[in-house]
């Protein structure tokens, strides 16, 4: 008898990570800041994305949407660091359902899900994967092993 590994479960998040640009709160900052032309998907833009982070953290207005809209903020920059980590990686990673991973590898047998519907970024491959959402969450946590999102996606593209 043969025993079949559950389906992956492709999951794509580009239109997530848009929603950074083509959803902007009305804060003069994000609107100056939060563009489609900054926000180009390259590692540079990465540094953008970490300022508006921790304008999140640490003004009343970011922790007041941080705090109605965590789980969309998470996502939505979890799955913008994870385009610009799959962009520089020569089309070997894709989105995949969180679940559907977790039943194909046992790379993520000590991860538990950070937001509902998580997506990660697999390589089948290589049988590697990576969490940037899962490490956007322990960043607003105060829990990551990082001290930007620059650092964890130049580490990810490096490695």
């Amino acid at each position: 008898m043969f025993f079949l590994k559950p389906k992956l479960i492709k999951n794509g998040k580009k239109s997530n990570a848009e929603l950074l640009f083509k959803d902007v709160s009305p804060d003069q900052w994000d609107q100056e800041h939060l563009t489609k032309a900054n926000l180009d998907f390259s590692i540079d833009s990465v540094r953008l994305v970490n300022e508006y982070a921790e304008r999140l953290i640490h003004t009343e207005f970011g922790q007041q949407l941080l705090k109605e809209h965590s789980e969309n903020f998470i996502t939505r920059i979890g799955a913008y660091l994870g385009e610009v980590i799959k962009n520089h990686k020569d089309g070997q990673y894709r989105w995949f359902n969180f679940n559907s991973i977790q039943e194909n590898t046992i790379h993520l047998n000590y991860y538990v899900l950070s937001v509902d519907d998580e997506s990660v970024l697999y390589s089948k491959k290589l049988d590697h994967v990576l969490c940037p959402i899962f490490e956007v969450k322990q960043y607003f946590d105060g829990n990551s092993n990082y001290d930007s999102f620059l650092a964890y996606v130049e580490d990810a593209i490096k490695n």
